[in-house]
This record gives C-alpha cells, sequence and structure tokens, in this order.
C-alpha cells in the first residue's frame, strides 16, 4: 500500500510539473533559433497565445492555407515620405496592423511564406525582423513555408480566419535598424562589417536592377547573397534553411568576424533579402549587434555622398 502511495504521489507531482512546464516548453522550442518545423507547428496548431501569419499574396491565401492563419501580406514595407526607399512603415502603422492580425505582446508569432524561394523565405525573415524591432522576440519561422506543409500533407483550409483584435504596444528597439547617416558615419569610421546580400554580379557592378541608380557596393562589404541560405526550390521542393554548420562555414567563409558583439550592417537593394541575412546571423548564428539598413542600395545610391565600389569584390576595397 505504501508503495503505492508513493507511485501516486510521483505520479501526480511529474504530472503537474509538465502541466506547468509544457506550455513554456513549447514556447522555448520556437525560441531556440527563431525556425520551427512541419512537425512542431502540426503539433502546437492549436495551443492557446499561437498566432499564425501567412505572408503570402491575397489569392494565395484565398485558395488555400494554414487552418487559423491569418493573411498577413501587410504593408511590411512601403515607400517612404521622402520616396527613397522602402523602409518600414510608422510605427503606429505597424502597431495597428499586427493589432488587427491578432497580435498581443504574449503572442508567440509564427511566420510562413511560400517556400519555394529564398525571396519568399526573406519574406517571412522580413515580418519577423519587423517584429524584433517592434520589441517582439517571440516568433518563428516555419522552415520550409507553406510549401513544407503541403508536402507533409498536413491539413489545409480556404475558410479565412477572422481573428480578435489583439493589443500589441510596440516597444521600438532603435539598435535594429540603421539610418542612412549612421551607415555614412560608419563607412568613414571603418568600424563596423558591412554585408550584401545580393547576387554576386549586382554586388561586382556588373548589373543593376532598373530602379538603382549606381552600380556597385558600399566600400568594404562582404558578400553573402540571400539566394544562397536556402536549398531547395526545384522541381516545387521546399526552400529549407541550410543548416547550422553550413550557415557557419559560409559566414566564416565570407570573413565576417567571429565576435559575436561585432557590430554587422546588412543591406540588399530594398532591405528584403536584407532581412534573411539578418535572421541566419541573429537568430540561428546568435550574433548580438546585427543592424538591418531599412533604406539599403536604393536609398544609399540616391545620395552622391555615399561612395559606391563597382568592379571589385568588397573583402579587396
Amino acid at each position: 500500500m505504501h508503495q503505492r502511495l508513493r507511485f501516486n504521489v510521483a505520479f501526480l507531482i511529474i504530472a503537474a510539473v509538465l502541466l506547468l512546464h509544457g506550455p513554456v516548453m513549447a514556447s522555448e522550442a520556437a525560441q531556440v533559433n527563431g525556425l520551427v518545423s512541419v512537425e512542431w507547428l502540426s503539433n502546437h496548431l492549436n495551443d492557446k497565445g499561437i498566432v499564425i501569419l501567412d505572408v503570402r499574396t491575397f489569392p494565395k491565401y484565398l485558395k488555400s492555407h494554414i487552418p487559423g492563419a491569418v493573411r498577413a501580406f501587410g504593408p511590411w514595407q512601403k515607400m517612404n515620405d521622402k520616396f527613397v526607399g522602402f523602409m518600414a512603415p510608422p510605427v503606429d502603422e505597424l502597431q495597428d496592423m499586427l493589432q488587427s492580425y491578432g497580435v498581443s505582446n504574449d503572442s508567440l508569432v509564427i511566420i510562413y511564406d511560400q517556400g519555394l524561394t529564398s525571396t519568399d523565405t526573406a519574406k517571412s525573415a522580413r515580418a519577423l525582423w519587423t517584429l524584433h524591432y517592434l520589441g517582439h522576440d517571440k516568433c518563428a519561422i516555419l522552415n520550409g513555408g507553406f510549401n513544407a506543409w503541403e508536402q507533409k500533407e498536413k491539413p489545409v483550409t480556404a475558410k479565412p480566419a477572422i481573428p480578435l483584435r489583439g493589443d500589441f504596444k510596440a516597444n521600438v528597439v532603435a539598435n535594429k535598424v540603421i539610418t542612412l547617416d549612421e551607415v555614412k558615419q560608419r563607412l568613414k569610421s571603418k568600424t563596423s562589417c558591412f554585408l550584401d546580400t545580393r547576387q554576386p554580379h549586382e554586388h561586382f557592378g556588373h548589373e543593376k536592377k532598373s530602379f538603382i541608380p549606381r552600380y556597385g557596393h558600399l566600400p568594404g562589404s562582404l558578400l553573402i547573397p540571400a539566394a544562397y541560405i536556402t536549398i531547395g526550390g526545384q522541381n516545387f521542393s521546399p526552400a529549407y534553411l541550410r543548416t547550422t554548420k553550413e550557415l557557419g562555414d559560409m559566414v566564416r567563409g565570407a570573413g565576417i568576424p567571429s565576435d559575436k558583439s561585432a557590430e554587422i550592417i546588412v543591406y540588399s537593394n530594398t532591405g528584403l533579402q536584407a532581412a534573411l541575412g539578418y535572421f541566419v546571423l541573429n537568430n540561428v548564428l546568435g550574433y548580438k549587434n546585427v543592424r538591418l539598413f531599412d533604406g539599403s542600395v536604393l536609398e544609399a545610391s540616391k545620395d552622391k555622398d555615399v561612395p559606391m565600389k563597382r568592379y571589385s569584390w568588397g573583402w579587396n576595397d
């Protein structure tokens, strides 16, 4: 009888511990590196406090989406009032947008995209960076996006989710972003590491997007193309993030400092692909001082006071 009593007491203690820590563990699982798997999301789909954001286009959302996911196309970026770049909208607009998506300060936000290309993944990364900028770290990206979800035959629906309005309040983290004036200062002082996430031919200055005024890169920039950060995408395979080891090797090979406290300024053409570089450095590899140049090359190349190097690789400037 005493043995049975001891067993029952032990069982109750274990059950109580699991009950107390179950939701916390679920939340922590998504916070390891800001990335969750299809299996994780499938197991936690109906957890209290989870908000799922679908950042794809409205037609794709209407066709089918993950059950409970909110249509969250944005805008996560828009042309700023000076018409110099596609940047984060004003904080009050972003706060209102997130509230309309059902986000509160205690929400665990899971973001997904189409999951076919690195540009798709960058859209999720841009949303995640925006949440970080607004002071909300409880967020993660679905690895492989909607494509991975479908290929693993998880449930989908065409019924739009109508969320209850959240009460999210922004608490801006200023060092998540860097302005053009600050970039000019860093270029003069040469105290920061600049990372270009565009394609090699854009970095070298051989080609550029038609809407970018000048060729080349910011002097001294290192290069990791956003397109190299994911694998897959061929024959409609999911665009999964590369392994932590591969990404670490890539970062070291590009010449990025091993000091995790070093200031690293990430940019692209418009700040979209740059968000994917931010995600890898900040979330996956644990760098503590990664800043996104929101205006990126679109803003910088319009300013004649900003030097742009052409026909060279940044590491050799």
